[in-house]
């Protein structure tokens, strides 16, 4: 199997750190078409990075669904908790961060990309620093840092969250997470984690070189 990545991505690096944790010989490779073009979107219809490229030549599109897959097939180092209640917590944090933490920090991507994109900045860090308030108190309610195990939800959330500082924190010159003292703790947890820190820093040095180019 292939994935086919980007460095950059939060969606492509939550897919990389479970292929690491689970030992699979998966190969990631950049992708040999460019985005959003018609010629990438005849052959891969969503036109989303990442894509597991399966051995049958199908492609399994969309980063949550790649990792559920990979599970299933490999069920040997599972990171989907059997209990009911980690199982559900654990797809409430994977949730959380694609339904209220990405869709927060989507403005400031936007204005990476797009030169002439404006925003509100100040509407938008009250915006990001309510998502992250509501996070840190459902953290404070149900994850129990001393007997927690890494999930799913902690692997989709992590390279996500590491967005934040970099566009709101550096935006803002402020620590967007002051205060939130759950939610920092949980970071601090997480990125003890050696394949998720090495994803985060593969994220950072995409995202330097992404500066240089700009620059």
């Amino acid at each position: 199997m292939q994935l086919i990545n980007l460095d950059h991505s939060p969606y492509a690096t939550r897919v990389r750190i479970l292929i690491r944790k689970k030992k699979l010989e998966v190969e990631f490779v950049a992708p040999t078409l460019a985005l959003k073009t018609p010629e990438f979107l005849a052959r891969f219809p969503l036109g989303k990075i990442p894509l597991l490229a399966l051995d049958n030549g199908q492609y399994l599109p969309e980063s949550v669904a790649i990792m559920e897959y990979l599970e299933d097939c490999y069920p040997e180092q599972p990171f989907r908790p059997k209990a009911p209640l980690d199982a559900a917590n654990s797809r409430v944090m994977a949730s959380f961060t694609d339904t209220h933490l990405a869709p927060a920090l989507l403005p400031y991507f936007k204005a990476m990309m797009l030169a002439n994109f404006k925003f509100d900045q100040n509407e938008q860090q009250q915006l990001v620093r309510t998502v992250l308030e509501k996070l840190d108190r459902w953290l404070s309610c149900n994850i129990e840092l001393d007997n927690h195990q890494l999930t799913l939800g902690d692997i989709i959330l992590a390279p996500t969250f590491w967005w934040v500082d970099v566009t709101v924190g550096s935006d803002a010159n402020s620590k967007i997470t002051e205060g939130l003292h759950t939610l920092n703790q949980w970071w601090d947890w997480v990125r003890s984690d050696t394949e998720v820190q090495l994803g985060i820093d593969e994220m950072a040095n995409a995202f330097a070189a992404f500066q240089q180019q700009q620059s």
